[in-house]
Protein backbone atom coordinates (compact mmCIF):
# COMPACT_ATOMS: atom_id res chain seq x y z
CA UNK A 1 0.00 0.00 0.00
CA UNK A 2 1.40 3.34 -0.99
CA UNK A 3 0.30 6.72 0.31
CA UNK A 4 0.94 10.14 -1.13
CA UNK A 5 3.77 12.31 0.13
CA UNK A 6 1.24 14.95 1.19
CA UNK A 7 -0.69 12.48 3.38
CA UNK A 8 2.57 11.19 4.82
CA UNK A 9 3.64 14.74 5.68
CA UNK A 10 0.31 15.55 7.35
CA UNK A 11 0.25 12.36 9.40
CA UNK A 12 3.87 12.85 10.44
CA UNK A 13 3.11 16.43 11.48
CA UNK A 14 0.08 15.33 13.55
CA UNK A 15 2.18 12.64 15.20
CA UNK A 16 4.98 15.08 16.07
CA UNK A 17 2.61 17.76 17.37
CA UNK A 18 0.89 15.14 19.53
CA UNK A 19 4.26 13.95 20.84
CA UNK A 20 5.43 17.46 21.67
CA UNK A 21 2.13 18.30 23.33
CA UNK A 22 2.34 15.10 25.33
CA UNK A 23 5.87 15.96 26.42
CA UNK A 24 4.57 19.23 27.82
CA UNK A 25 1.22 18.06 29.20
CA UNK A 26 1.89 14.66 30.78
CA UNK A 27 4.89 15.50 33.01
CA UNK A 28 3.17 18.69 34.15
CA UNK A 29 -0.08 17.06 35.25
CA UNK A 30 1.74 14.01 36.64
CA UNK A 31 3.99 16.20 38.82
CA UNK A 32 1.07 18.32 39.98
CA UNK A 33 -0.95 15.26 40.96
CA UNK A 34 2.06 13.83 42.79
CA UNK A 35 2.69 16.98 44.80
CA UNK A 36 -1.03 17.49 45.51
CA UNK A 37 -1.72 13.90 46.61
CA UNK A 38 -4.20 14.12 49.49
CA UNK A 39 -2.72 13.34 52.91
CA UNK A 40 -5.73 11.20 53.78
CA UNK A 41 -4.99 8.93 50.80
CA UNK A 42 -1.35 8.58 51.80
CA UNK A 43 -2.19 7.96 55.46
CA UNK A 44 -4.74 5.29 54.54
CA UNK A 45 -3.10 3.39 51.68
CA UNK A 46 0.60 4.34 51.51
CA UNK A 47 1.60 2.03 54.35
CA UNK A 48 2.00 -1.64 55.09
CA UNK A 49 0.46 -4.10 54.05
CA UNK A 50 -0.30 -2.27 50.78
CA UNK A 51 3.34 -1.29 50.20
CA UNK A 52 6.50 -2.85 51.57
CA UNK A 53 8.73 -0.86 53.91
CA UNK A 54 11.34 -0.45 51.15
CA UNK A 55 8.74 0.87 48.71
CA UNK A 56 7.47 3.33 51.29
CA UNK A 57 11.00 4.67 51.85
CA UNK A 58 11.84 4.95 48.14
CA UNK A 59 8.46 6.26 46.94
CA UNK A 60 8.26 8.95 49.59
CA UNK A 61 10.57 11.26 47.66
CA UNK A 62 10.56 12.72 44.18
CA UNK A 63 11.05 11.32 41.46
CA UNK A 64 9.97 7.85 42.65
CA UNK A 65 6.82 9.34 44.15
CA UNK A 66 5.65 9.57 40.54
CA UNK A 67 5.41 5.76 40.53
CA UNK A 68 3.10 5.90 43.53
CA UNK A 69 0.83 8.35 41.72
CA UNK A 70 0.91 6.14 38.64
CA UNK A 71 -0.14 3.14 40.73
CA UNK A 72 -3.09 5.01 42.20
CA UNK A 73 -4.10 6.23 38.74
CA UNK A 74 -3.83 2.78 37.20
CA UNK A 75 -5.91 1.17 39.93
CA UNK A 76 -8.50 3.91 39.61
CA UNK A 77 -8.89 3.42 35.86
CA UNK A 78 -8.52 -0.38 35.74
CA UNK A 79 -9.24 -1.92 39.17
CA UNK A 80 -8.75 -5.43 37.79
CA UNK A 81 -5.00 -4.74 37.52
CA UNK A 82 -4.74 -4.57 41.29
CA UNK A 83 -3.90 -8.12 42.29
CA UNK A 84 -0.87 -7.54 44.50
CA UNK A 85 -1.56 -4.39 46.51
CA UNK A 86 -5.30 -4.68 47.14
CA UNK A 87 -5.83 -0.90 46.97
CA UNK A 88 -8.92 -1.12 44.77
CA UNK A 89 -11.02 0.92 47.13
CA UNK A 90 -8.58 3.83 47.34
CA UNK A 91 -11.00 5.96 45.31
CA UNK A 92 -13.27 6.14 48.38
CA UNK A 93 -10.82 8.35 50.29
CA UNK A 94 -9.87 10.48 47.27
CA UNK A 95 -11.49 13.87 46.81
CA UNK A 96 -13.43 14.25 43.57
CA UNK A 97 -10.93 16.72 42.08
CA UNK A 98 -8.05 14.29 42.61
CA UNK A 99 -10.00 11.36 41.18
CA UNK A 100 -10.89 13.42 38.09
CA UNK A 101 -7.28 14.57 37.75
CA UNK A 102 -6.00 10.99 37.84
CA UNK A 103 -8.56 9.88 35.28
CA UNK A 104 -7.68 12.84 33.04
CA UNK A 105 -4.00 11.96 33.34
CA UNK A 106 -4.47 8.29 32.49
CA UNK A 107 -6.95 8.85 29.64
CA UNK A 108 -4.81 11.57 28.06
CA UNK A 109 -1.76 9.31 28.43
CA UNK A 110 -3.59 6.48 26.65
CA UNK A 111 -4.91 8.78 23.90
CA UNK A 112 -1.57 10.41 23.21
CA UNK A 113 0.18 7.04 23.13
CA UNK A 114 -2.48 5.57 20.85
CA UNK A 115 -2.28 8.45 18.37
CA UNK A 116 1.52 8.41 18.24
CA UNK A 117 1.94 4.66 17.92
CA UNK A 118 -1.08 4.27 15.63
CA UNK A 119 0.20 6.83 13.14
CA UNK A 120 3.74 5.51 13.43
CA UNK A 121 2.58 1.95 12.78
CA UNK A 122 0.47 3.07 9.80
CA UNK A 123 3.34 5.07 8.31
CA UNK A 124 5.75 2.19 8.73
CA UNK A 125 3.32 -0.29 7.17
CA UNK A 126 2.65 2.04 4.26
CA UNK A 127 6.31 2.01 3.26
CA UNK A 128 6.85 -1.74 3.27
CA UNK A 129 7.44 -2.98 -0.24
CA UNK A 130 5.96 -6.32 -1.25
Amino acid sequence: MSISQELFDHLFLVMMITAMGGLLWLPTIWSLLTFLTPKKLLDTYFKEPYFTQGEIIFMSRFPLSLLRTGMFAGVLLLPSLDKKRNIRDCYQVMPTWYRLGLKLFMISNLLISSVIFGILFFLLLSHIEK
